[in-house]
């Protein structure tokens, strides 16, 4: 593993800095205690990150407008500043590669960050290699377990983006958006991209009525004569190598089809249509349709329809999420018929390559090593996936390896709240399967995060591990958890340089 960096007093500090800012950022750059690729210059003022006793902080060695822009400590003549909103808010007006920007048309991996402090290790991950990176991605739900807010999303990307020296572009992800009022308030912090979850307007009833109530139903929709002119009599074939997919409606099709999907085209495209209000440009977000938080697998048919009625209505989107055949349970591989898998993601991709071309998203995608490289090849590259436990769970692994009693103690607590934190997840995870902590020696613990049944433990409890607190208030595990994190945060840097570039590479993508 790489050294750790050490933690310094910013008395000292303030000292050492102040002697090498005479010398140039090179000499800054050497002191201990600040990351070298931090240091920058702006207005008359060096800026870099350090790693002080009391956490991290921005330190800015100079005068001038900028440096009067940050608000911060004085100590000898050297300004730290906390890593909060209205500093970074000042970094991105000074440093705006800082700010996350629309992907637009590229290929694009988004890393959730649980716990605001991946960034620099994702980054390392996503160097070699040629994909547009999406550092900020977080749901609402996920929010709300972490106990972090959607501006601190923002915020921790961008100061792990500054960390790492880091002069590229990124974007941010409001992952899972179920309102307008939720988008609305993203897009105002900086979100630069947006995946709507219309799984409350999907009518998976419809599936089973019979023809006459389909139709009967179906006549009911206002625009019901204005979709049956698109649809009726009409038929599409789209081919390329060895994949042909051919799309007709009979009557009744149709009629199931707009029932269980119209209510969540028209809210999809209400929230589109909010934003290109706001933003007052159609480039200035990226549009993700997402279809997949349901109990059936996306059709064909359905596909077809869903990307046909959004481009009627003027929607414009970048890319579209289907529900797959098989598992993709959290932060496990790929469970069901890869061949499949193979037949249906084909086809989903030959649709979006003749109706775009957009990317098909992949949700859930944490290690779903089995099928990267189909998902890579059907798409030509031109893809989307998202991942977000997989990098908490390097965490729980550089517990395991530098502090295995601390990881002891959140073995035990996560069983205990196993069966209850599991409710909003479907996985199939065997506690029985999973050998008793304590019958394990400290060099046993770091194997327990490369087996199903005790990852998708540490997954599932991830909420209750970091909000739980005892009868004085006081959190049982988070603030230990982070402790660890900074303590050898370069070890958890190669971790996810490590893992996540496993993901990358599985997927084919190419080298610089």
């Amino acid at each position: 593993m790489s050294a750790e960096l050490g933690k310094v007093d910013i008395n000292e500090l303030a000292q050492e800095a102040g002697k090498a800012v005479g010398e140039g950022a090179g000499a800054l750059a050497k002191v201990e205690g600040i990351y070298p690729l931090s240091v920058k210059f702006a207005d008359g003022a060096f800026f870099c990150l350090a790693r002080t006793g009391q956490g991290k902080r921005l330190v800015v060695l100079g005068e001038g407008k900028a440096a009067g822009d940050f608000s911060g400590e004085s100590v000898s003549g050297v300004k730290f500043c906390a890593l909060d909103a209205e500093n970074a808010a000042a970094l991105r007006n000074y440093f705006p590669w800082t700010a996350p920007v629309p992907i637009g048309r590229r290929a694009s991996f988004g890393t959730g960050d649980r716990l605001g402090v991946a960034t620099p290790g994702h980054l390392q991950a996503f160097a070699p290699y040629e994909i547009f990176p999406v550092l900020a991605q977080q749901s609402m739900r996920e929010l709300g377990r972490t106990g972090r807010t959607a501006q601190d999303v923002i915020d921790d990307a961008g100061w792990g983006a500054f960390e790492a020296g880091y002069v590229g572009t990124f974007a941010a992800d409001a992952d899972h958006i179920k309102k307008i009022d939720e988008a609305l308030d993203c897009y105002r912090l900086g979100f630069t991209m947006f995946t709507i979850d219309a799984s409350d307007q999907i009518d998976l009833q419809a599936v089973h009525l019979s023809d006459e109530q389909a139709l009967t139903g179906f006549r009911e929709i206002p625009a019901y004569r204005q979709i049956t002119e698109r649809y009726a009599d009409k038929s599409w074939n789209f081919s390329r190598g060895g994949v042909s997919v051919d799309i007709a409606f009979s009557d009744a099709e149709l009629a199931r089809c707009a029932l269980v999907y119209h209510k969540a085209v028209e809210h999809m495209a209400a929230i589109y249509d909010q934003l290109r209000k706001v933003s007052g440009a159609e480039a200035g977000f990226d549009f993700e349709v997402s279809v997949d938080e349901t109990e059936t697998d996306t059709t064909e048919r359905d596909h077809f329809f869903v990307a046909t009625e959004l481009a009627e209505r003027g929607v414009k989107w970048q890319s579209l999420a289907p529900k797959f055949t098989g598992q993709f349970q959290k932060g496990i591989d790929y469970i069901g018929d890869k061949a499949k898998f193979e037949q249906q993601f084909a086809a989903h991709a030959l649709i979006a390559e003749n109706l775009g071309p957009y990317k098909i998203s992949v949700h859930s995608g944490s290690d779903k090593f089995s099928i990267f490289p189909l998902v890579g090849q059907h798409t030509g590259g031109y893809f989307h996936l998202k991942t977000a436990g997989t990098s908490w769970l390097e965490a729980v692994r550089v517990i395991t390896v530098k502090n295995p009693a601390l990881y002891r103690r959140m073995h035990e607590f996560a069983l205990e709240h196993f069966e209850q934190d599991r409710a909003s997840y479907h996985v199939t995870t065997d506690l029985a399967a999973i050998p008793p902590v304590d019958s394990l020696a400290d060099s046993d613990l770091p194997a327990l995060m490369d087996k199903v049944d005790s990852r998708q433990l540490l997954h599932i409890t991830y909420g209750s591990l970091l909000s739980c607190r005892d009868g004085a208030g006081a959190f049982l595990f988070r603030d230990e958890i982070y402790g660890a994190l900074y303590d050898y945060e370069q070890t958890y840097y190669q971790m996810l340089e490590r893992h996540i570039g496993r993901h990358i590479e599985t997927l084919g993508v190419k080298r610089r």
